[in-house]
């Protein structure tokens, strides 16, 4: 696999003319087996974590009380 090839000075100048900047992402290589492993143990961490800890009944318990002042219950 290359990198892209790098664009002309025209062509950047077009671009940011256009509204557009520059940007670089690195992401994990897959490819790697300890990474890949540790992609999965994240993956499924996050896949179970709402059995494990109860977020939900904890993200409820604080919606309630936004959703409470919304209706101007609280309105003062």
């Amino acid at each position: 696999m290359t990198l892209p090839r790098e664009i002309s000075a025209e062509e950047r100048a077009e671009f940011q003319a256009k509204g557009f900047q520059r940007f670089e992402l690195w992401l994990p290589d897959l490819r790697n087996p300890s990474m890949r492993e540790q992609a999965i143990a994240e993956a499924n961490r996050i896949a179970f974590a709402d059995e494990e800890d109860n977020v939900m009944e904890w993200i409820d318990s604080l919606q309630k009380d936004i959703w409470d002042h919304e209706d101007g219950e609280d309105a003062q």
